[in-house]
């Protein structure tokens, strides 16, 4: 006898405990990542991005990647977890760290004049400021320093040397007084590195390389393009699609002078490194490269708007709010590539993506991901992981005296669409049940589904006030395999 919405909204409640059909929570997450990777596919396909890649970290583990895509058209090796893209302004975290580095050994004073170091790092000031040009002030970007230099370097790329950089620094002034106002800048970052290269006596990738790659075993990241690997281990960047749809590649070029404010090429497996020495320092104390303490210092707001808007900035660290979460990282945009790191510190966990072409933002699709997989996470890998494996030997022991009834959920799993139009989904397992992630939607995760098992093939969509919805009959062909879904009357078939 088919139950009616009521009874079996009664039934869930009453047994809501020892889930009828449960899957384990390992189960479970492989399932979001698999329908996030499904997703990613589908939307950087659309997009018609050349290559990306993504990684999730939870505390001293890359727990899931994905790739997608070439290095380069023309030599159409597949990118890998080992491949290197731009990271662009991404590398102001090394440079930030390099500073620090130079602070606790004494070298360099946090506050001091800039021009202590490198007397030629003086902008002309016409405000009357009340303090100079800090590291301090560079680093939390309310230095007052105009965001670049004299030339838009950008446009061709025409990155200066050392001596461009002085030239430019003369010719500048000072846009603000500092803490007047938050202003990103390049420029600043550019003249920090500088000054970082000066009193380590060390080029300024010398300096990154044996201070920080080394040490945290990042084998694979340069501090500069290294174009003669082109499609052979670093991704060849794009610029964004003509009217035709056609992209164009980056033309070779080195950041130069700007490498410290943009000019470090990094891998997954390389910056998977860098999060869980974020973690491993944070949560162990002591010292490795930094003191526990200045790190901390560094994630700490410094800087925030006078209403709390954003930008909240540490000391090169950008804070990001995910709802009611904060998540520290920062993002990169420059010539052909974007990428995305953020880390949610309390629970350990970091999702870094990096993309080769400069129209496609990662920052949304890094959100998606995790919040799509967080709770999952945390469930297998976090604080809630001791109590879901003691309540695995109660779905274990559920599982065996209803195996007269039991449902394979694993048939249901994968990517639906209805001819035509946009409206594809992914069908994924739920500890309990289904979820359906709609593929093309601004909210993919926001508009979730949640569908429970009422008997064979038939589900119902469960609203987010826990009552039932309408119902949601999969098909079968002939060797009962899964084909088709049908929901509101719309029929998806199984790809």
């Amino acid at each position: 006898m088919r139950l009616s919405r009521a009874a079996l909204a009664f039934v869930l409640a009453t047994t809501s405990t020892v889930p009828a059909f449960a899957e384990t929570p390992e189960d479970a997450l492989a399932s979001r990542f698999r329908a996030a990777s499904a997703w990613l596919d589908a939307n950087l396909a659309k997009e018609s991005v050349p290559g990306a890649a993504i990684g999730v970290v939870h505390d001293q583990d890359l727990i899931w990647s994905h790739q997608f895509g070439v290095e380069s058209y023309a030599t159409q090796n597949p990118v890998t977890d080992d491949t290197l893209f731009s990271i662009c302004s991404v590398s102001k975290l090394f440079n930030g760290v390099a500073a620090m580095n130079l602070v606790e050994e004494g070298q360099l004073d946090l506050d001091a004049p800039l021009t202590r170091y490198d007397a030629s790092m003086a902008l002309p000031d016409k405000l009357g400021s009340e303090e100079p040009v800090t590291t301090r002030g560079i680093l939390s970007h309310v230095a007052g320093l105009p965001r670049e230099g004299t030339l838009d370097y950008w446009a061709d790329n025409s990155f200066p040397d050392v001596a461009g950089l002085r030239e430019t620094v003369s010719s500048q002034e000072q846009l603000y007084k500092p803490y007047d106002h938050w202003q990103y800048s390049n420029l600043g970052m550019a003249m920090l590195g500088d000054v970082v290269s000066r009193i380590s006596g060390k080029s300024w990738g010398d300096y990154v390389d044996q201070t920080i790659f080394t040490p945290l075993g990042m084998t694979v990241s340069v501090t500069d393009m290294p174009f003669d690997r082109v499609g052979n281990g670093f991704a060849q960047g794009y610029y964004i699609r003509t009217a035709k749809g056609e992209r164009q590649p980056v033309e070779q070029h080195s950041f130069r002078a700007f490498a410290p404010a943009a000019g470090v090429a990094s891998s997954i497996h390389d910056m998977a490194k860098f999060a869980s020495w974020n973690f491993r320092l944070l949560d162990q104390g002591g010292e490795e490269i930094l003191k526990a303490t200045t790190l901390k210092n560094m994630q700490r707001v410094h800087w925030v708007g006078a209403d709390f808007e954003e930008p909240a900035w540490g000391l090169a660290y950008a804070t990001r709010r995910y709802s009611e979460k904060t998540m520290w990282g920062h993002g990169g945009y420059c010539p052909g590539a974007r990428t995305e790191l953020v880390m949610r510190l309390p629970t350990k966990v970091a999702a870094v993506m990096m993309v080769s072409a400069n129209d496609v933002s990662p920052g949304a699709m890094v959100k998606t991901v995790y919040s799509l997989t967080e709770e999952a996470i945390d469930k297998v890998h976090g604080k809630a992981a001791i109590e879901a494996k003691k309540a695995a030997k109660t779905i274990k022991t559920a599982k065996a005296e209803g195996a007269e009834s039991k449902v394979d959920l694993s048939a249901y799993e994968g990517s639906y669409h209805v001819a035509n139009y946009d409206w594809d989904l992914y069908v994924g397992l739920n500890e309990d049940g289904l979820f359906a992630l709609p593929i093309f939607t601004d909210d993919p995760v926001g508009d979730l589904e949640t569908w429970v098992h009422e008997k064979g093939d038939t589900f119902w969509r469960k609203r987010k006030d826990d009552t039932l919805a309408e119902a949601i009959t999969f098909e079968r062909d002939a060797a009962g395999k899964v084909t088709a879904l049908v929901q509101h009357s719309y029929r998806s078939t199984k790809r």
